[in-house]
Formats: structure tokens, C-alpha cells, sequence
């Protein structure tokens, strides 16, 4: 078997959670991979498009499909996989509809052999356009995720963290108020993983650039993780990375009950959900002055991401598909 993986470099995001952290087990398989970035115009889509391969795994991108003939007829079956409700404008957008974004969308499913993607939400966008589709979560490589030492003594000051990219700081700005509240009612520092940070006169802030080989030692070093996302149909579609890797570290988060965040948050158990001020502030607090209610949630929250949200559970079930396909 013969798979060309088609990313954004390897860099991205998307790229690293949905291509790259697979490789070690298609290698252990013996099954043969390519991983290019898309091309950047005609000739160079023209030769990649003769070249064969038994699967053509897409992540994420539109592809037209004169393209995607191509690929097929040289042997080639087709899987999209998405982790983004892409067939909807972002939330910085005033309305999420975009009839262009919906085409492309639709004509990619129809097109496609098979469809992966990463949460029910999406899968729902393209059910009714390809039957052939299956669930795989973005997942944590739970090797690299060491649990938190809850045997250490307790801060004196609980750390609440977020970590991002500067295009979704503005969903923790919005948070802002609210936790300048907080900090009348208890005792916090708030550290700000990314490339971009935010200012506040009542909130100690802790920045620390973002870089890929510190984002494990970065969540290790937060006591609550902050998962905070408005309820639009593109965050509907979001894979909630940055609440996995706090659970993966054994870190219990208040997270918005928005899309995903619903299925793996068990309220009270691995974390909490907060749909208004009251509930954050409230669940916050509790978390913030106890440090046996965040050691038995954050150690619940590791074993819900081992069990169903790591690669060592979801590697077999995305080869197992691979093998499905070109049957």
C-alpha cells in the first residue's frame, strides 16, 4: 500500500494532529507514505497527479476536482479528512454562512472515497453528500503528555492557563471580565501561552511565547486549563486540542459546553462546563481553592483522553480504515 498524505507543512497544526504523529505506526504496518505539502500551481499539480498511489489522504483543503479525476485515474481512492467545520466562515466573521465555502465543501465529500472526520458535528455536515464516513478524534500522543505530580505540596496560588494561537486570544478576551471578578473572590495568576498576549491592571499575567517543543512542559505547568469558545457553527466544529492537551497532563479545565466540549467533558468528573459568568466564576473558584478536587478531576481527565482521545487507541482504528478502503 502506497499513501500520499497531502498538509499545510509540517508545522501546522492540523498537519502535526491529523498526518504526522501517525507516521511512526503506518512505518510499524509496512505500509509505504509520501507527505507533501499541496502544490502551488499547474505543473506541479500535473505531475503529482501522475504519479501513483493506492490512497490520497487530504487534510482539510478544497481541492478541485479536475484534481481529484486525476488522482483516481491513476489508480488512486480519495479520502478527505477535516478537522474544521470548513463549509462555514469563522467566528470573526458577523455571519458563518458562505454559499461559496459550502460548495467547495460539498463538491470535495461528493467527490472523496471516503470521509474522516474529526467529531460528530462534522460528520453531520457531510452524511448526507457521502455515506462512507468515519470518526477519528484528534488525538494526543499520550507518550509525550507526562501527569501532573499532584504528590508535590500545593501552589500557594493556583495558575490558570491557556494556550493558543493569537487568532483565538479573542475568545479568552471576552473571558477577561470574568476573571478580573475572580480575582476579588480568590487568589490566581493567569499564563498565556502564544505569539500574542493581552493586558489586564487586576490580573497577574504570565506570558510565555508559544513554541512546539515546550507545549507539553507549558501545560504541565498550569493547575486549570481554560477552554473558552462561543457557540457558532464553525467552533461547533472544533476537535478541542487545547483541552486535550490539558487533560492529557492530568489538568482539570472549565471549558464552554460548545460542540465537542460536551462529549468529552463529564461534568464533575473530568472537568467542568460553563455556559455564563456565574458558572465560570463559580467553577473557576472551586477549582482555584481546591487542590483535591482538581487532583481527582484532572487524574479522571488523564485516563479519558488514554482511553478514547490518544493515538495509541485511534492509530489501529485510522489503519484499519486505510486497509477498508482500497478493499
Amino acid at each position: 500500500m502506497m499513501l500520499l498524505f497531502l498538509g499545510r507543512g509540517n508545522n501546522h497544526p492540523a498537519t502535526r494532529y491529523r498526518i504526522t504523529q501517525y507516521l511512526d505506526y503506518l512505518k510499524q504496518n509496512n505500509i509505504q507514505f509520501e507527505v507533501k505539502d499541496f502544490p502551488n500551481g499547474i505543473f506541479s499539480w500535473m505531475a503529482l497527479t501522475k504519479q501513483h498511489y493506492d490512497i490520497v489522504f487530504i487534510q482539510k483543503k478544497r481541492v478541485q476536482t479536475f484534481w481529484l479525476s486525476r488522482f483516481k485515474k491513476a489508480g488512486a481512492k480519495i479520502i478527505y479528512d477535516f478537522d474544521d467545520a470548513v463549509m462555514f466562515a469563522s467566528s470573526r466573521h458577523d455571519c458563518p454562512d458562505s454559499p461559496a465555502r459550502m460548495k467547495q465543501f460539498i463538491n470535495m465529500v461528493k467527490a472523496s472515497d471516503a470521509i474522516i472526520a474529526g467529531n460528530p458535528y462534522l460528520k453531520s455536515q457531510a452524511e448526507p453528500y457521502n455515506k462512507r464516513i468515519w470518526i477519528i478524534p484528534t488525538s494526543i500522543d499520550i507518550t509525550k503528555y507526562a501527569l501532573k505530580d499532584y504528590t508535590l505540596t500545593p501552589p500557594d496560588i493556583a495558575t490558570i492557563g491557556w494556550i493558543g494561537g493569537t487568532k483565538s486570544l479573542v475568545f479568552l478576551k471576552e473571558l477577561m471580565p470574568i476573571m478580573e471578578k475572580l480575582s476579588e473572590r480568590c487568589k490566581f495568576q493567569l499564563k498565556i501561552v502564544s505569539n500574542g498576549f493581552i493586558k489586564s491592571d487586576k490580573v497577574k499575567i504570565i506570558e510565555k511565547p508559544w513554541k512546539e517543543a515546550d507545549e507539553t512542559s507549558d501545560t504541565l505547568s498550569f493547575d486549570i486549563g481554560l477552554a473558552p469558545l462561543p457557540d457558532d457553527p464553525w467552533s461547533r466544529g472544533k476537535c478541542a486540542t487545547k483541552l486535550l492537551q490539558y487533560m492529557a497532563s492530568g489538568i482539570p479545565a472549565v471549558a464552554s459546553p460548545v460542540g465537542v466540549h460536551t462529549e468529552i467533558i463529564k461534568e464533575g468528573v473530568n472537568g467542568f462546563l460553563a455556559k455564563d459568568s456565574n458558572e465560570w466564576q463559580e467553577k473557576l473558584q472551586m477549582l482555584a481553592d481546591n487542590f483535591n478536587l482538581r487532583k481527582a478531576l484532572g487524574i479522571t481527565a488523564r485516563k479519558t483522553v488514554e482511553e478514547n482521545y490518544s493515538i495509541q487507541v485511534n492509530a489501529p482504528k485510522l489503519i484499519n480504515i486505510f486497509n477498508n478502503i482500497i478493499l
